[in-house]
């Protein structure tokens, strides 16, 4: 059976294109669903990849390209000592400290299936206190008979206050206002702060070479075991299950990390469950066999919440083959502007919406 998180991340990940990670309802994807109705598809909803977002929508999953001079041998007269637990406890307070009230953070990502490529993306995320401000974009490549696809938004949260700037009811790119304050699940931006947990003494960091960017000369560190991955809830593409296969880490001479790099991957099993959406954006869960029925009414149902037409049937027409994915994330996350003073605004103008969540 399929817990609430296991279903949101397939759900996310096979209707990128409709739903957003605030989960709303109704109003605040009718331009979507519109868009969506025009196309019959047909989808595996248990093809689940790292979760990605859709276009008005907080992120789904880091991957991307990874630094310069993560990879090959070692430069010569460079030391392989092994940093001490007290010295990776530094970077990871001192960093955490410079960003504990203000920053950017960059990040790129790449995400591949079976060898395949899924999503490219970038997420610019700025916070300043409790204000946030993440502009998005994804580019999707040609499949499932769609053509290569690009799309992006940007969440703001303003003194507790959501915006969404993505294509309205309209048809128009605007600023939507989320207007419901209780009964939607938490909007959030995600934290990359989070991703400090990864400096731990378990990584066996070592001294690898040195470069220099914006200015700054930066020593480069390797972990040579794979660190013990922490619950990062806050990073696109980590889910549970994840094994993180490198990382790499550009710190100055003040302790502070400028950049990381990191690859992660993650198998999945997907049962033989798929989703058909009508032309009357009604929706119906299909499987080959009673043996998956249960499930797929599971899913029905948990689905109802969002979308008020949905159901669940037997088709033995199709494919009931179990199938196994496996998700390589590559992610490049580039920190800045350590505790400058940064503005984040409401927007002037914006569209009232109340997501029923």
């Amino acid at each position: 059976m399929l817990t609430d998180e296991q279903l949101a991340d397939q759900l996310r990940t096979r209707l990128h294109r409709e739903v957003a990670t605030v989960e709303p309802s109704g109003d605040l994807l009718a331009s979507l669903r519109r868009r969506q109705s025009r196309r019959s598809l047909k989808l595996q909803v248990t093809i689940v990849g790292v979760p990605v977002m859709a276009a008005g929508v907080a992120v789904a999953v880091l991957v991307a390209t990874g630094g310069s001079g993560s990879h090959g041998p070692t430069p010569p007269g460079v030391t392989q000592t092994v940093l001490t637990a007290k010295t990776v406890h530094k970077m990871a307070s001192a960093s955490r400290h410079a960003l504990a009230h203000s920053g950017r953070v960059t990040i790129t990502y790449r995400q591949r299936s079976n060898g395949a490529l899924q999503v490219t993306g970038r997420s610019g995320i700025t916070f300043a206190g409790k204000n946030w401000n993440d502009v998005i974009s994804q580019t999707f490549p040609a499949q499932d008979g769609q053509p290569a696809h690009t799309q992006s938004a940007i969440n703001r949260i303003v003194d507790g206050q959501f915006y969404l700037y993505t294509e309205g009811r309209n048809g128009k790119v605007e600023w939507l206002r989320e207007t419901n304050q209780t009964g939607h699940p938490k909007l959030t931006i995600p934290d990359p702060r989070t991703l400090f947990r990864l400096l731990n003494p378990s990584a066996s960091f070592k001294i690898v070479g040195h470069r220099v960017m914006g200015g700054l000369r930066l020593t480069e560190l390797r972990a040579t075991t794979a660190p013990r991955l922490p619950a990062l809830r806050g990073l696109p593409g980590v889910t549970r299950g994840v094994h993180v296969t490198s990382l790499t880490v550009w710190v100055d001479r003040h302790n502070l990390v400028h950049q990381m790099s990191l690859r992660v991957t993650q198998h999945h099993t997907a049962d033989p469950i798929y989703m058909q959406k009508k032309a009357n954006g009604a929706f119906r869960i299909l499987v080959p066999s009673k043996a998956f029925l249960k499930e797929a009414k599971a899913v029905a149902r948990k689905m109802r919440a969002h979308y008020p037409h949905v159901t669940a049937r037997v088709d033995p027409s199709l494919n009931g083959h179990v199938r196994h994915y496996f998700y390589v994330t590559s992610a490049s996350v580039t920190f800045s502007d350590f505790g400058k003073r940064l503005v984040i605004s409401a927007p002037k103008h914006s569209v009232p919406v109340f997501a029923r969540g």
